[in-house]
Formats: C-alpha cells, structure tokens, sequence
C-alpha cells in the first residue's frame, strides 16, 4: 500500500484527491473507494487502480498513529 496525504475531499460531491509526497503524484478517488471517513489534510494508506479514465486511488483507510 501507498502512503499519501489527502489534498481536499468534497463529501457532498462525492470525491477529493490524494497526493503521494515521495512522488508528488495526484490520484483522484470516489467516496465508494473509501474504507474509513476521511478529511482534508489526513494521512492515509491507498492502493492504485486503473481505469480507462487513468490511475486512481482506492482501498483508502486513515493511517493509524502511533
């Protein structure tokens, strides 16, 4: 799994975005991609699929703390 950070996620529309800081990589997710609530700025874990649309995030959950 990947490590990332949530950029912003619109609850109401439905999707955000999440960047991966080693790649600086942007991957687009859906609500339905999502294993735990999440918010802006939130670090969290993601699998990558693709579509024909290109890469997105899914499988996402909060990263726990230590």
């Amino acid at each position: 799994m990947r490590k990332g950070i949530v950029q912003y996620y619109l609850e109401q529309k439905g999707y955000g975005y999440i960047r991966d800081p080693k790649t600086r990589e942007e991957f687009f997710f859906k609500k339905k991609h999502l294993q735990t609530e999440v918010y802006d700025k939130a670090r969290v874990r993601f699998e990558v699929g693709e579509n024909r649309h290109g890469l997105y995030a899914c499988n996402i959950r909060l990263e726990a703390s230590l």
